[in-house]
């Protein structure tokens, strides 16, 4: 992980963007999903490519299926992934 990498700005970022979201009473839940999946991918995209932010959303989607299945998992290494290097695509 890069050295100026700070844990709890990220905590802070998801706190706070899920306090917004929570506070927008106008919409259904499932039109913020398919926005925020929007946002993420079209900022992605900018930094790392299309293929890769689209690599990026399998694995969190991975790690969210398994942990709905009862794997022992978080997302902690897919945090580690992403601020150390970018993946190899094979």
């Amino acid at each position: 992980m890069p050295p100026d990498f700070n844990p709890q700005a990220l905590i802070s970022f998801y706190e706070d963007t899920e306090k917004f979201i929570s506070n927008s009473k106008t919409l259904p839940d499932e039109l913020k999903v398919i926005t925020l999946f929007r946002l993420a991918l079209e900022l992605a995209s900018k930094e790392m490519g299309l293929v890769e932010a689209a690599y990026l959303m399998a694995r969190l989607q991975h790690t969210t299926l398994g942990l709905s299945l009862g794997r022992n998992d978080n997302f902690d290494g897919v945090i580690k992934e992403y601020t150390g290097k970018k993946p190899t695509l094979n």
